[in-house]
């Protein structure tokens, strides 16, 4: 009988593939249940694509909610064992400037009482002690910072690809039986006359297939969605207060450390290197608009570019390649600034709303995802009468287990150094695989994107097992398009393996490519200046047209498009 049917549901299914989503089906499916996942579009696309990438204990978070700051500090050295190839470490530099007088001078040294009480959460996260500069070691350690300083502080914290962190989180439970489907819109939920929840109505949005999915539990991982799936469903105790987050991204480094300063309005934000590109960030706004089209405006750009040029007066020398813009999903408080309200969580268990079956989550940060998983698991299993152990604090990730393939091992085929390294950085212990298909397959060597960069045997390992469908997929997989050229270099020949891969037509190739490109447009439009929309249109067409494929009219060049000129 299949699976999900009427008389044969599901354990669980889990609505939303950002990164709690993508953690509750692999921790479920470890625990022994029977597991759905559905995404509407792709894993990571939501909040998680537009995160920081940091793996931290919340510095700013410590006097107000340290709990919070604790629980991801503690998480962070779980994930540091099961994800060690996905980690990588982030010193970060707070300056004082000398522009605030005796002021600023008292103020200096009463933060250093602060951060003392943060080195006590850093053996949680294996960090190091933080420490004093001086004005010459602080720049030294920074040249581009501004000269007028009086000193900075340091702190330890770590990175991630947050992207490839649910990617890995959804392969693992795909491979453990959890069934993943991507590109799928949950409508509504089913009942039974009582109004206890049985399962979901779903479409797929790329086939147009519509199924009924019976399950014991649904859970709601939607992120900044789920309050509203909760209302559209007769739901109302999931109150969340979205705040709108924009990041911008600087080709290269920018900067050698991670570096905290104020903006105009005495927000903090942090300027960081982050794999081959440099963040800025972050806004913090109440959002209440459409969540799926999250415009960037010119003034959220300015805010940003004008925090980062008085500390970093060079910085306009770098180019700027993209943003990253997404919604948290805060929980609700009425009054609060928004970058004042808690970082905490909730699990609502909605038996209380005459919903039994039903649960959801909301608030947190992607610090904690593993031990929010845990927690929302533990109360399926209560519900279930399921009593196992939660074990993904030790159970590896996929590509987290210990390996000998090395950079050296690649160049016996060929590859760089720098290409090597990417492949294993985003595989690990997988990245065998990938060597394997290099040495069966020698074409497969080739560099599609020069830029991140990514291979053809990367791109065809990432669709033969990590679940893709569609080529902007591909961005969230292994980073393809995300260079200064916006993938138009790539989306032709990347194209082209996608439909070989996914057993699709040659004329399916061009509306792939013209798709991705969209996307990546997309990501940079908010940051075109001058004469940038142009040169956008030339190229894009260009490298179509270079790849044999039918361009049609430009994307970039529709009415209404709404970039910044």
């Amino acid at each position: 009988m299949t699976l999900g049917a009427r008389d044969n549901p599901y354990d669980l299914v889990v609505i939303g593939g950002g990164i709690n989503g993508a953690a509750i089906a692999r921790d479920a499916t470890l625990r022994g249940l029977r597991v759905a996942l559905f995404e509407m579009r792709d894993f990571s696309t939501g909040a998680t694509w537009a995160s920081s990438g940091m793996i931290h204990g919340g510095l700013r978070y410590l006097s107000k909610d340290p709990e919070v700051t604790r629980l991801a500090c503690l998480d962070s050295g779980f994930i540091q064992k099961i994800a060690p190839h996905l980690i990588f470490r982030i010193p970060f530099i707070m300056p004082w400037l000398a522009e605030g007088g005796l002021t600023a001078k008292v103020v200096f040294e009463l933060a250093e009482v602060y951060f003392d009480a943060y080195d006590r959460y850093q053996p949680l996260k294996r960090g190091k002690q933080h420490c004093r500069l001086t004005p010459a070691e602080t720049r030294a350690v920074e040249p581009g910072i501004r000269g007028d300083v009086l000193g900075a502080l340091t702190m330890d914290e770590w990175g991630i690809d947050a992207q490839r962190l649910t990617v890995v989180n959804a392969v693992d439970a795909a491979e453990r039986g959890a069934a993943m489907h991507t590109y799928w819109r949950v409508e509504r939920l089913l009942r039974e006359s009582n109004g206890t929840v049985c399962g979901i109505h779903a479409v797929d949005r790329l086939s147009g297939e519509r199924r009924d999915v019976f399950a014991k539990v649904v859970f709601n991982a939607c992120g900044p969605w789920a309050a509203r799936f909760a209302a559209a469903n007769g739901i109302e105790s999931v109150r969340i207060r979205p705040g709108k987050g924009v990041h911008l991204v600087f080709a290269g480094r920018v900067t050698n450390y991670a570096v905290i300063f104020t903006a105009i309005d005495g927000r903090q934000v942090f300027i960081c290197p982050h794999q081959n590109v440099t963040l800025l960030g972050t806004t913090d706004d109440d959002y209440y608009g459409d969540l799926e089209q999250m415009p960037i405006l010119e003034d959220e750009v300015q805010y940003l570019l004008e925090a980062g040029e008085r500390m970093f007066p060079g910085i306009a020398r770098h180019p700027l390649i993209g943003t990253t813009v997404g919604a948290r999903p805060t929980l609700y408080e009425y009054g609060p600034n928004e970058d004042e309200l808690s970082r905490s969580h909730r699990v609502f268990d909605h038996a209380r709303d005459g919903a039994s079956g039903c649960f959801s989550m909301a608030g947190g940060k992607l610090a904690s995802y593993r031990v929010m998983a845990e927690e929302a698991t533990d109360l399926v299993c209560a519900h279930l009468g399921h009593a196992a152990p939660c074990t993904t604090a030790t159970t590896a990730l996929p590509g987290g287990d210990e390996h000998d393939t090395t950079v050296e091992a690649f160049a016996s085929v060929g590859v760089d150094a720098v290409t090597a390294t990417r492949i294993l950085y985003r595989h690990g212990s997988r990245a065998e695989q990938i060597r394997q298909l290099m040495r069966d397959e020698p074409r497969t060597r080739a560099v599609v994107d020069p830029l991140e960069p990514v291979t053809e045997a990367e791109l065809r390992h990432c669709i033969r097992t990590e679940h893709v469908r569609t080529l902007d997929d591909l961005k969230r997989r292994c980073r393809l398009g995300l260079g200064a050229d916006g993938g138009a270099r790539a989306a032709g020949r990347a194209a082209q393996i996608l439909c070989e891969e996914l057993g699709l037509s040659d004329a399916d190739a061009a509306p792939q490519a013209r798709a991705f490109l969209q996307a990546r447009w997309e990501d940079r439009r908010g940051v075109v200046r001058e004469g940038g929309l142009a040169r956008e249109a030339v190229s894009q067409a260009s490298q179509l047209l270079a790849a044999r494929l039918d361009v049609g009219r430009p994307a970039i060049g529709r009415p209404g498009a709404g970039g910044v000129s």
